[in-house]
Protein backbone atom coordinates (compact mmCIF):
# COMPACT_ATOMS: atom_id res chain seq x y z
CA UNK A 1 0.00 0.00 0.00
CA UNK A 2 1.53 3.55 -0.63
CA UNK A 3 2.05 5.99 1.86
CA UNK A 4 -0.68 8.41 2.53
CA UNK A 5 1.58 11.34 2.41
CA UNK A 6 3.51 10.59 -1.18
CA UNK A 7 1.44 13.08 -3.32
CA UNK A 8 1.00 11.17 -6.82
CA UNK A 9 -0.89 11.22 -9.87
CA UNK A 10 -4.26 9.53 -9.46
CA UNK A 11 -4.91 7.39 -12.42
CA UNK A 12 -8.53 8.44 -13.55
CA UNK A 13 -10.88 6.29 -15.49
CA UNK A 14 -11.98 7.68 -19.29
CA UNK A 15 -14.23 4.90 -19.75
CA UNK A 16 -17.78 4.07 -18.32
CA UNK A 17 -17.90 0.71 -16.09
CA UNK A 18 -21.01 -0.05 -17.53
CA UNK A 19 -20.81 0.31 -20.89
CA UNK A 20 -16.82 0.09 -21.62
CA UNK A 21 -16.73 3.13 -23.67
CA UNK A 22 -15.63 6.64 -23.46
CA UNK A 23 -17.53 8.95 -21.19
CA UNK A 24 -20.16 10.78 -22.72
CA UNK A 25 -21.61 13.64 -19.59
CA UNK A 26 -20.45 11.69 -16.55
CA UNK A 27 -22.27 11.98 -13.47
CA UNK A 28 -20.59 10.82 -10.27
CA UNK A 29 -23.42 8.97 -7.61
CA UNK A 30 -23.41 9.72 -3.74
CA UNK A 31 -20.97 5.75 -3.68
CA UNK A 32 -18.68 7.89 -6.27
CA UNK A 33 -19.34 6.00 -8.67
CA UNK A 34 -18.89 7.55 -12.31
CA UNK A 35 -21.12 6.55 -14.89
CA UNK A 36 -22.35 7.74 -18.37
CA UNK A 37 -25.79 9.68 -18.11
CA UNK A 38 -27.30 7.40 -20.72
CA UNK A 39 -26.60 4.67 -18.90
CA UNK A 40 -27.85 6.04 -15.80
CA UNK A 41 -31.05 6.70 -17.62
CA UNK A 42 -31.28 3.01 -18.66
CA UNK A 43 -31.40 2.30 -14.99
CA UNK A 44 -34.44 1.03 -12.87
CA UNK A 45 -35.57 3.68 -10.23
CA UNK A 46 -37.54 2.44 -7.22
CA UNK A 47 -38.56 3.46 -3.80
CA UNK A 48 -37.75 2.13 -0.55
CA UNK A 49 -40.84 -0.86 -0.98
CA UNK A 50 -39.02 -1.68 -4.23
CA UNK A 51 -41.78 -0.82 -6.37
CA UNK A 52 -41.32 1.53 -9.34
CA UNK A 53 -40.80 5.13 -8.00
CA UNK A 54 -43.81 7.85 -8.59
CA UNK A 55 -41.93 10.88 -7.49
CA UNK A 56 -39.79 11.91 -5.43
CA UNK A 57 -36.91 9.50 -2.91
CA UNK A 58 -36.20 7.75 -6.01
CA UNK A 59 -33.14 5.24 -5.70
CA UNK A 60 -31.08 3.38 -8.07
CA UNK A 61 -28.57 0.43 -7.65
CA UNK A 62 -25.12 1.34 -8.17
CA UNK A 63 -24.09 -1.69 -11.27
CA UNK A 64 -20.59 -1.11 -9.54
CA UNK A 65 -20.94 -2.09 -6.15
CA UNK A 66 -24.44 -2.75 -5.98
CA UNK A 67 -24.94 -0.06 -3.38
CA UNK A 68 -28.86 1.34 -3.32
CA UNK A 69 -28.37 4.87 -3.59
CA UNK A 70 -30.51 7.89 -3.57
CA UNK A 71 -31.37 10.19 -6.53
CA UNK A 72 -32.16 13.90 -6.04
CA UNK A 73 -35.27 15.13 -6.73
CA UNK A 74 -34.65 15.56 -10.37
CA UNK A 75 -33.50 12.55 -10.87
CA UNK A 76 -30.25 11.72 -12.66
CA UNK A 77 -29.96 14.59 -14.16
CA UNK A 78 -29.31 16.93 -10.89
CA UNK A 79 -25.99 14.32 -10.13
CA UNK A 80 -22.81 16.64 -10.22
CA UNK A 81 -21.03 16.35 -13.52
CA UNK A 82 -17.68 14.72 -12.99
CA UNK A 83 -15.20 16.92 -14.57
CA UNK A 84 -11.94 14.93 -13.57
CA UNK A 85 -13.71 12.36 -15.91
CA UNK A 86 -14.58 14.66 -18.68
CA UNK A 87 -10.84 16.00 -18.72
CA UNK A 88 -9.62 12.36 -19.72
CA UNK A 89 -12.01 11.75 -22.04
CA UNK A 90 -10.77 15.31 -23.96
CA UNK A 91 -7.31 13.88 -23.39
CA UNK A 92 -7.61 10.49 -24.60
CA UNK A 93 -9.85 11.79 -27.92
CA UNK A 94 -6.54 14.51 -28.69
CA UNK A 95 -3.52 12.17 -27.67
CA UNK A 96 -5.42 9.24 -29.96
CA UNK A 97 -5.56 11.87 -32.83
CA UNK A 98 -9.14 11.07 -33.87
CA UNK A 99 -10.36 14.18 -31.70
CA UNK A 100 -9.28 18.28 -32.64
CA UNK A 101 -9.46 21.06 -30.67
CA UNK A 102 -10.81 24.28 -31.63
CA UNK A 103 -9.31 27.54 -30.57
CA UNK A 104 -11.33 28.73 -27.78
CA UNK A 105 -10.43 32.57 -29.03
CA UNK A 106 -11.39 32.98 -32.43
CA UNK A 107 -13.10 29.12 -33.18
CA UNK A 108 -11.59 28.94 -36.11
CA UNK A 109 -8.21 27.42 -36.05
CA UNK A 110 -6.43 24.25 -34.40
CA UNK A 111 -5.37 24.76 -30.90
CA UNK A 112 -1.77 23.89 -30.81
CA UNK A 113 -1.00 25.33 -26.98
CA UNK A 114 -2.54 26.18 -23.75
CA UNK A 115 -2.22 30.03 -21.97
CA UNK A 116 -2.19 28.39 -17.86
CA UNK A 117 -3.03 32.10 -17.29
CA UNK A 118 -6.22 32.59 -19.41
CA UNK A 119 -6.56 28.98 -19.32
CA UNK A 120 -7.39 28.99 -22.62
CA UNK A 121 -6.70 26.65 -25.43
CA UNK A 122 -5.61 28.41 -28.84
CA UNK A 123 -4.14 28.55 -32.62
CA UNK A 124 -0.80 29.29 -34.13
CA UNK A 125 -1.94 33.03 -34.96
CA UNK A 126 -3.92 33.61 -31.66
CA UNK A 127 -0.47 32.77 -30.12
CA UNK A 128 1.61 35.27 -31.92
CA UNK A 129 -1.29 37.78 -31.19
CA UNK A 130 -1.24 36.59 -27.49
CA UNK A 131 2.37 37.68 -27.41
CA UNK A 132 2.20 41.17 -28.80
CA UNK A 133 -0.49 42.16 -26.35
CA UNK A 134 1.28 43.56 -23.40
CA UNK A 135 -1.31 42.39 -20.68
CA UNK A 136 -0.46 38.84 -22.39
CA UNK A 137 3.25 38.85 -23.61
CA UNK A 138 4.44 37.49 -20.22
CA UNK A 139 1.58 34.33 -20.27
CA UNK A 140 3.25 30.90 -19.90
CA UNK A 141 2.11 29.28 -23.22
CA UNK A 142 2.33 25.37 -23.44
CA UNK A 143 2.39 22.78 -26.35
CA UNK A 144 -0.63 20.76 -26.44
CA UNK A 145 1.47 17.50 -27.24
CA UNK A 146 4.14 18.26 -24.77
CA UNK A 147 1.32 19.39 -21.81
CA UNK A 148 2.41 18.02 -18.25
CA UNK A 149 0.38 15.65 -16.40
CA UNK A 150 -2.26 17.10 -14.52
CA UNK A 151 -3.31 20.00 -16.70
CA UNK A 152 -6.52 20.75 -17.54
CA UNK A 153 -7.51 21.52 -21.22
CA UNK A 154 -11.20 22.39 -20.68
CA UNK A 155 -12.38 25.84 -20.94
CA UNK A 156 -12.84 28.27 -17.79
CA UNK A 157 -16.61 27.74 -16.75
CA UNK A 158 -18.20 30.56 -17.67
CA UNK A 159 -21.79 31.75 -15.67
CA UNK A 160 -24.97 30.60 -18.46
CA UNK A 161 -26.72 34.15 -17.74
CA UNK A 162 -23.12 36.10 -18.64
CA UNK A 163 -21.21 33.94 -21.14
CA UNK A 164 -18.48 35.93 -20.82
CA UNK A 165 -17.75 36.07 -17.86
CA UNK A 166 -15.84 33.36 -15.03
CA UNK A 167 -17.34 31.53 -12.43
CA UNK A 168 -14.93 32.69 -10.12
CA UNK A 169 -16.85 33.46 -6.91
CA UNK A 170 -19.07 31.23 -4.44
CA UNK A 171 -22.37 32.48 -2.59
CA UNK A 172 -22.40 30.63 0.61
CA UNK A 173 -26.18 31.18 1.25
CA UNK A 174 -27.11 29.54 -2.11
CA UNK A 175 -24.56 27.17 -2.02
CA UNK A 176 -23.60 28.34 -5.33
CA UNK A 177 -20.79 29.41 -7.88
CA UNK A 178 -21.80 32.81 -9.33
CA UNK A 179 -19.66 35.33 -11.80
CA UNK A 180 -19.41 38.93 -10.55
CA UNK A 181 -22.82 40.58 -12.51
CA UNK A 182 -24.94 37.26 -10.68
CA UNK A 183 -23.03 38.75 -7.24
CA UNK A 184 -24.16 41.70 -7.69
CA UNK A 185 -27.50 40.91 -9.30
CA UNK A 186 -29.02 37.98 -8.13
CA UNK A 187 -27.25 37.53 -5.06
CA UNK A 188 -26.79 41.17 -4.13
CA UNK A 189 -26.67 41.05 0.03
CA UNK A 190 -25.49 37.47 -0.04
CA UNK A 191 -21.93 36.49 1.94
CA UNK A 192 -19.94 36.12 -1.19
CA UNK A 193 -16.42 34.64 -1.58
CA UNK A 194 -13.52 33.69 -4.04
CA UNK A 195 -13.97 30.14 -5.54
CA UNK A 196 -10.70 29.92 -4.21
CA UNK A 197 -10.76 30.48 -0.95
CA UNK A 198 -13.84 28.42 -0.34
CA UNK A 199 -12.34 25.57 -2.33
CA UNK A 200 -9.45 25.68 0.06
CA UNK A 201 -11.15 25.50 2.81
CA UNK A 202 -13.06 22.38 1.28
CA UNK A 203 -9.46 20.73 0.41
CA UNK A 204 -8.20 20.69 3.79
CA UNK A 205 -11.61 18.75 5.17
CA UNK A 206 -11.33 16.59 2.37
CA UNK A 207 -7.61 15.85 3.19
CA UNK A 208 -8.58 15.22 7.06
CA UNK A 209 -11.28 12.91 6.08
CA UNK A 210 -8.86 11.78 3.93
CA UNK A 211 -6.60 11.08 6.91
CA UNK A 212 -9.70 9.31 8.85
CA UNK A 213 -10.08 6.73 6.31
CA UNK A 214 -6.95 5.58 5.01
CA UNK A 215 -5.90 3.82 8.72
CA UNK A 216 -9.60 1.76 8.33
CA UNK A 217 -8.99 0.97 5.05
CA UNK A 218 -5.47 -0.35 6.04
CA UNK A 219 -6.92 -2.43 8.78
CA UNK A 220 -9.15 -3.86 6.70
CA UNK A 221 -6.92 -4.96 4.36
CA UNK A 222 -4.86 -6.81 6.97
CA UNK A 223 -8.55 -8.68 8.38
CA UNK A 224 -8.61 -9.90 4.91
CA UNK A 225 -4.99 -11.29 4.53
CA UNK A 226 -6.46 -13.06 8.29
CA UNK A 227 -9.40 -14.50 6.64
CA UNK A 228 -7.03 -16.01 3.81
CA UNK A 229 -4.89 -17.10 6.79
CA UNK A 230 -7.75 -18.70 8.76
CA UNK A 231 -8.92 -20.67 5.80
CA UNK A 232 -5.92 -22.07 4.43
CA UNK A 233 -5.19 -23.43 8.26
CA UNK A 234 -8.94 -24.58 8.25
CA UNK A 235 -7.82 -26.47 4.68
CA UNK A 236 -4.54 -28.09 6.67
CA UNK A 237 -6.00 -28.94 9.77
CA UNK A 238 -9.17 -30.69 8.13
CA UNK A 239 -5.96 -32.51 6.37
CA UNK A 240 -4.48 -33.36 9.94
CA UNK A 241 -7.86 -34.55 11.15
CA UNK A 242 -8.52 -37.01 8.40
CA UNK A 243 -5.08 -38.59 8.88
CA UNK A 244 -5.74 -38.99 12.50
CA UNK A 245 -8.90 -40.65 11.62
CA UNK A 246 -7.62 -42.91 9.44
CA UNK A 247 -4.46 -44.41 11.59
CA UNK A 248 -7.28 -44.66 14.34
CA UNK A 249 -9.82 -46.84 12.60
CA UNK A 250 -7.33 -49.14 10.67
CA UNK A 251 -7.37 -51.24 14.33
CA UNK A 252 -10.83 -52.01 13.32
CA UNK A 253 -12.20 -54.27 10.25
CA UNK A 254 -15.29 -53.53 9.43
CA UNK A 255 -17.01 -51.69 12.20
CA UNK A 256 -14.24 -49.21 12.16
CA UNK A 257 -14.88 -48.32 8.65
CA UNK A 258 -18.24 -47.53 9.09
CA UNK A 259 -17.23 -45.17 12.13
CA UNK A 260 -15.02 -43.68 9.83
CA UNK A 261 -17.03 -42.62 7.39
CA UNK A 262 -19.23 -40.86 10.29
CA UNK A 263 -16.27 -39.07 11.86
CA UNK A 264 -14.85 -38.18 8.18
CA UNK A 265 -18.68 -36.32 7.48
CA UNK A 266 -18.55 -34.60 10.94
CA UNK A 267 -15.31 -33.36 9.73
CA UNK A 268 -16.64 -31.63 6.69
CA UNK A 269 -19.79 -30.56 8.29
CA UNK A 270 -17.95 -28.31 11.17
CA UNK A 271 -15.39 -27.55 8.00
CA UNK A 272 -18.36 -26.28 6.56
CA UNK A 273 -20.14 -24.24 8.65
CA UNK A 274 -17.06 -22.53 9.88
CA UNK A 275 -15.91 -21.78 6.25
CA UNK A 276 -20.02 -20.23 6.06
CA UNK A 277 -18.59 -18.07 8.79
CA UNK A 278 -15.43 -17.00 7.33
CA UNK A 279 -16.68 -16.45 4.20
CA UNK A 280 -19.62 -13.84 5.09
CA UNK A 281 -16.86 -12.60 6.96
CA UNK A 282 -14.62 -12.18 3.87
CA UNK A 283 -17.42 -11.12 1.60
CA UNK A 284 -18.55 -7.89 4.20
CA UNK A 285 -14.93 -7.17 4.51
CA UNK A 286 -14.46 -7.16 0.98
CA UNK A 287 -17.03 -4.54 0.64
CA UNK A 288 -16.31 -2.12 3.16
CA UNK A 289 -12.24 -2.48 1.49
CA UNK A 290 -14.09 -1.74 -2.18
CA UNK A 291 -16.19 1.11 -0.71
CA UNK A 292 -13.41 3.14 1.13
CA UNK A 293 -10.84 2.10 -1.77
CA UNK A 294 -13.64 4.11 -4.44
CA UNK A 295 -13.67 7.10 -1.52
CA UNK A 296 -10.39 7.76 -1.19
CA UNK A 297 -9.08 6.91 -4.66
CA UNK A 298 -12.39 9.23 -5.72
CA UNK A 299 -10.89 11.56 -2.95
CA UNK A 300 -6.97 11.37 -3.89
CA UNK A 301 -7.88 12.54 -7.91
CA UNK A 302 -10.07 15.39 -6.82
CA UNK A 303 -7.41 16.21 -4.20
CA UNK A 304 -4.40 16.12 -6.93
CA UNK A 305 -6.20 17.50 -9.74
CA UNK A 306 -9.81 18.88 -8.83
CA UNK A 307 -10.34 22.62 -10.07
CA UNK A 308 -11.87 24.61 -7.39
CA UNK A 309 -15.18 24.90 -8.95
CA UNK A 310 -15.19 21.12 -8.96
CA UNK A 311 -14.47 20.57 -5.44
CA UNK A 312 -16.99 23.05 -3.99
CA UNK A 313 -19.14 21.38 -6.41
CA UNK A 314 -18.16 17.48 -4.80
CA UNK A 315 -17.35 18.47 -1.25
CA UNK A 316 -20.38 17.46 0.38
CA UNK A 317 -20.92 14.68 -1.38
CA UNK A 318 -17.22 13.41 -0.72
CA UNK A 319 -17.30 14.64 3.11
CA UNK A 320 -20.39 12.36 3.72
CA UNK A 321 -19.56 9.27 1.82
CA UNK A 322 -16.00 8.99 3.52
CA UNK A 323 -17.71 10.21 7.11
CA UNK A 324 -20.53 7.28 6.20
CA UNK A 325 -18.10 5.00 5.61
CA UNK A 326 -15.47 5.99 8.39
CA UNK A 327 -18.04 6.34 11.02
CA UNK A 328 -20.08 3.09 9.93
CA UNK A 329 -20.06 0.01 12.78
CA UNK A 330 -17.29 -2.00 12.09
CA UNK A 331 -17.44 -4.42 14.60
CA UNK A 332 -15.84 -7.98 13.66
CA UNK A 333 -17.25 -11.51 14.50
CA UNK A 334 -14.95 -13.41 16.07
CA UNK A 335 -12.19 -14.84 13.66
CA UNK A 336 -12.81 -18.30 13.70
CA UNK A 337 -9.60 -20.74 14.42
CA UNK A 338 -8.48 -23.73 12.85
CA UNK A 339 -7.83 -25.68 16.05
CA UNK A 340 -11.37 -24.64 17.65
CA UNK A 341 -12.03 -27.98 15.61
CA UNK A 342 -10.63 -31.42 17.90
CA UNK A 343 -10.20 -34.42 17.34
CA UNK A 344 -10.72 -36.97 20.74
CA UNK A 345 -9.55 -40.41 19.88
CA UNK A 346 -9.92 -41.26 24.48
CA UNK A 347 -13.70 -40.35 24.10
CA UNK A 348 -16.56 -43.01 23.34
CA UNK A 349 -18.27 -42.40 20.49
CA UNK A 350 -21.21 -45.12 21.34
CA UNK A 351 -21.49 -48.70 19.47
CA UNK A 352 -20.87 -49.52 15.48
CA UNK A 353 -22.32 -52.73 14.48
CA UNK A 354 -21.71 -54.14 18.06
CA UNK A 355 -18.47 -52.82 18.76
CA UNK A 356 -17.52 -50.20 21.30
CA UNK A 357 -16.36 -47.41 19.32
CA UNK A 358 -13.36 -44.62 20.69
CA UNK A 359 -13.10 -41.04 18.73
CA UNK A 360 -15.29 -38.41 18.51
CA UNK A 361 -14.44 -34.55 16.38
CA UNK A 362 -15.84 -31.82 18.34
CA UNK A 363 -15.65 -27.81 18.46
CA UNK A 364 -14.82 -25.65 21.21
CA UNK A 365 -18.05 -25.76 23.43
CA UNK A 366 -19.33 -24.37 26.70
CA UNK A 367 -18.51 -26.68 29.52
CA UNK A 368 -21.31 -26.73 32.01
CA UNK A 369 -18.86 -27.69 34.97
CA UNK A 370 -16.27 -24.58 34.15
CA UNK A 371 -18.64 -22.24 34.48
CA UNK A 372 -19.38 -20.26 36.72
CA UNK A 373 -22.38 -17.49 38.68
CA UNK A 374 -21.68 -14.55 39.89
CA UNK A 375 -24.30 -12.58 41.88
CA UNK A 376 -25.66 -11.46 45.15
CA UNK A 377 -27.42 -14.51 47.43
CA UNK A 378 -29.40 -12.32 48.86
CA UNK A 379 -33.01 -10.29 47.94
CA UNK A 380 -35.51 -8.33 48.61
CA UNK A 381 -39.79 -8.68 47.99
CA UNK A 382 -40.57 -6.28 45.28
CA UNK A 383 -37.00 -5.57 44.13
CA UNK A 384 -35.40 -6.82 40.86
CA UNK A 385 -32.24 -8.94 41.90
CA UNK A 386 -29.80 -10.36 39.60
CA UNK A 387 -27.07 -13.10 39.21
CA UNK A 388 -24.18 -13.28 36.42
CA UNK A 389 -24.18 -16.68 34.17
CA UNK A 390 -20.36 -17.19 32.71
CA UNK A 391 -20.06 -19.78 30.14
CA UNK A 392 -16.64 -21.53 29.87
CA UNK A 393 -15.14 -23.62 27.54
CA UNK A 394 -13.42 -27.07 28.81
CA UNK A 395 -10.25 -25.30 29.48
CA UNK A 396 -12.08 -22.40 31.65
CA UNK A 397 -12.11 -19.41 28.98
CA UNK A 398 -14.61 -17.39 28.35
CA UNK A 399 -17.23 -18.50 25.18
CA UNK A 400 -16.59 -14.69 23.99
CA UNK A 401 -19.93 -15.42 22.26
CA UNK A 402 -23.45 -16.01 23.23
CA UNK A 403 -26.10 -18.34 21.93
CA UNK A 404 -25.91 -21.57 24.18
CA UNK A 405 -29.54 -20.85 25.18
CA UNK A 406 -29.28 -21.10 29.28
CA UNK A 407 -32.12 -22.87 31.08
CA UNK A 408 -32.93 -21.09 34.81
CA UNK A 409 -35.46 -22.15 37.05
CA UNK A 410 -36.42 -20.08 40.27
CA UNK A 411 -38.62 -22.08 42.82
CA UNK A 412 -40.11 -20.62 46.05
CA UNK A 413 -39.09 -23.83 48.55
CA UNK A 414 -41.89 -24.93 50.67
CA UNK A 415 -44.32 -23.91 48.43
CA UNK A 416 -42.84 -24.76 45.09
CA UNK A 417 -44.21 -21.48 43.05
CA UNK A 418 -42.03 -20.65 40.70
CA UNK A 419 -40.75 -16.99 39.28
CA UNK A 420 -40.36 -16.25 35.26
CA UNK A 421 -36.81 -15.17 35.36
CA UNK A 422 -35.38 -12.76 32.65
CA UNK A 423 -32.47 -13.82 30.75
CA UNK A 424 -30.23 -11.22 28.29
CA UNK A 425 -27.51 -12.62 26.53
CA UNK A 426 -25.12 -10.19 26.22
CA UNK A 427 -23.30 -12.17 23.46
CA UNK A 428 -19.85 -11.96 24.67
CA UNK A 429 -20.37 -15.64 26.83
CA UNK A 430 -22.02 -13.92 29.83
CA UNK A 431 -25.59 -13.41 30.60
CA UNK A 432 -27.74 -11.36 32.77
CA UNK A 433 -30.66 -13.06 34.76
CA UNK A 434 -32.99 -11.08 36.58
CA UNK A 435 -35.95 -11.90 38.89
CA UNK A 436 -38.37 -10.26 41.44
CA UNK A 437 -39.21 -11.82 44.29
CA UNK A 438 -42.72 -12.19 45.29
CA UNK A 439 -42.86 -13.16 49.21
CA UNK A 440 -39.83 -13.79 52.56
CA UNK A 441 -38.22 -16.82 52.90
CA UNK A 442 -35.34 -19.00 50.58
CA UNK A 443 -35.59 -19.45 46.62
CA UNK A 444 -34.09 -22.55 45.13
CA UNK A 445 -32.29 -21.03 41.90
CA UNK A 446 -30.88 -24.09 38.83
CA UNK A 447 -29.07 -22.58 36.05
CA UNK A 448 -28.54 -25.12 33.08
CA UNK A 449 -26.54 -25.62 29.89
CA UNK A 450 -26.95 -28.41 28.10
CA UNK A 451 -29.40 -29.89 30.17
CA UNK A 452 -26.60 -30.14 32.82
CA UNK A 453 -26.05 -27.75 36.12
CA UNK A 454 -23.56 -24.89 35.95
CA UNK A 455 -20.76 -24.91 38.64
CA UNK A 456 -22.72 -23.38 42.04
CA UNK A 457 -25.95 -24.77 40.80
CA UNK A 458 -28.50 -25.25 42.13
CA UNK A 459 -28.15 -22.20 44.91
CA UNK A 460 -30.04 -20.38 47.73
CA UNK A 461 -31.28 -16.89 48.24
CA UNK A 462 -32.69 -15.57 51.13
CA UNK A 463 -35.53 -12.89 50.35
CA UNK A 464 -35.97 -10.48 53.27
CA UNK A 465 -39.58 -8.69 54.08
CA UNK A 466 -39.93 -5.01 52.65
CA UNK A 467 -38.02 -2.54 54.42
CA UNK A 468 -39.81 -1.17 57.88
CA UNK A 469 -38.94 2.24 58.62
CA UNK A 470 -38.43 3.51 62.61
CA UNK A 471 -41.67 4.85 64.49
CA UNK A 472 -39.84 6.36 66.93
CA UNK A 473 -37.03 9.12 67.22
CA UNK A 474 -33.28 9.34 67.15
CA UNK A 475 -32.01 10.93 70.30
CA UNK A 476 -29.74 11.02 72.42
CA UNK A 477 -31.78 10.04 75.88
CA UNK A 478 -35.50 9.46 77.11
CA UNK A 479 -34.64 12.75 79.82
CA UNK A 480 -34.05 15.07 76.99
CA UNK A 481 -36.02 13.87 74.29
CA UNK A 482 -38.90 14.19 76.49
CA UNK A 483 -38.07 17.46 78.20
CA UNK A 484 -37.96 15.21 81.47
CA UNK A 485 -40.87 13.30 81.90
CA UNK A 486 -40.68 10.51 83.98
CA UNK A 487 -42.73 7.64 82.04
CA UNK A 488 -41.63 8.08 78.55
CA UNK A 489 -39.31 5.03 77.68
CA UNK A 490 -37.00 4.09 74.92
CA UNK A 491 -36.84 0.92 73.41
CA UNK A 492 -33.40 0.30 74.70
CA UNK A 493 -34.44 -0.82 77.96
CA UNK A 494 -32.80 1.97 79.76
CA UNK A 495 -34.03 3.50 83.44
CA UNK A 496 -32.74 5.85 85.99
CA UNK A 497 -33.09 6.43 89.74
CA UNK A 498 -35.74 8.65 90.92
CA UNK A 499 -38.47 6.57 88.99
CA UNK A 500 -37.56 8.07 85.68
CA UNK A 501 -38.67 4.89 83.46
CA UNK A 502 -36.68 5.70 80.14
CA UNK A 503 -32.77 6.18 80.19
CA UNK A 504 -30.62 8.58 80.86
CA UNK A 505 -26.49 9.32 79.84
CA UNK A 506 -24.52 7.49 81.85
CA UNK A 507 -27.40 5.27 83.78
CA UNK A 508 -28.44 1.82 83.33
CA UNK A 509 -28.88 0.47 79.94
CA UNK A 510 -28.03 3.16 78.18
CA UNK A 511 -26.03 2.32 74.42
CA UNK A 512 -23.92 5.55 75.12
CA UNK A 513 -24.52 6.54 71.82
CA UNK A 514 -27.83 8.13 70.37
CA UNK A 515 -30.16 5.50 68.92
CA UNK A 516 -33.51 5.19 67.85
CA UNK A 517 -36.29 5.42 70.58
CA UNK A 518 -38.67 2.59 68.80
CA UNK A 519 -36.28 -0.40 69.04
CA UNK A 520 -32.65 0.75 70.47
CA UNK A 521 -30.92 0.69 67.20
CA UNK A 522 -27.64 2.74 67.18
CA UNK A 523 -27.87 3.13 63.62
CA UNK A 524 -29.43 5.88 61.87
CA UNK A 525 -29.53 5.05 58.33
CA UNK A 526 -31.04 1.61 59.25
CA UNK A 527 -34.34 -0.83 58.95
CA UNK A 528 -36.85 -0.94 62.09
CA UNK A 529 -36.39 -4.39 63.57
CA UNK A 530 -39.44 -3.99 66.56
CA UNK A 531 -39.36 -2.80 69.77
CA UNK A 532 -37.68 -4.70 72.68
CA UNK A 533 -39.56 -6.53 75.19
CA UNK A 534 -38.26 -4.69 78.42
CA UNK A 535 -42.13 -4.21 79.72
CA UNK A 536 -45.70 -5.24 79.00
CA UNK A 537 -46.89 -3.16 76.03
CA UNK A 538 -49.33 -1.45 77.80
CA UNK A 539 -47.28 0.61 79.51
CA UNK A 540 -44.28 0.87 77.18
CA UNK A 541 -44.24 4.17 75.32
CA UNK A 542 -41.78 5.47 73.00
CA UNK A 543 -40.66 9.37 72.55
CA UNK A 544 -42.15 10.97 70.00
CA UNK A 545 -41.37 14.73 69.39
Amino acid sequence: MSDPGTKSATVYPAQCPQCQELFSDPRILPCLHTLCISCLNRLEPFNTNGKLAQGANQSILCPVCDSEVALPPGGVMELVPDMLAQEEVLLALYRSGDHELACDLCGEGRAEKRCQDCKVNICEFCCQAHRRQTRTTRHLLLSLQNLPPGLSLSPVPCCNLHPLEELCLFCEPCSLPCCRDCALIKHRGHVVRPVSEVAGKHREQLHMALKDAEPQLRELEAAMQGVHSVKEAMHRRAEVLQGEVEAFTEKYIRAVREHRSRLLRDIDEAIRRRQQTLSLQEARIQQQISDLRTATGFTKGLLDRGPDLHFIRTKTLVSNRIMELVVRDQRMAEMEEATNIQFSPQEEAGQCQGYLMYGAVKGRGVDPEKSEIRGVRIAKVGEVSNFKLICNDTSGNSMRYGGQCPRVSILHQGTERSLQPSIWDKHDGSYHISYTPTAPGELLVSALVKDRHVQGSPFTVTVKGKSQQHPGIYHCCSFCSSGGQKDARCGCGGSMPGGYKGCGHGHKGHPGHHHWSCCGSTVEKSECPGAKDTAPHNLLRTVAL
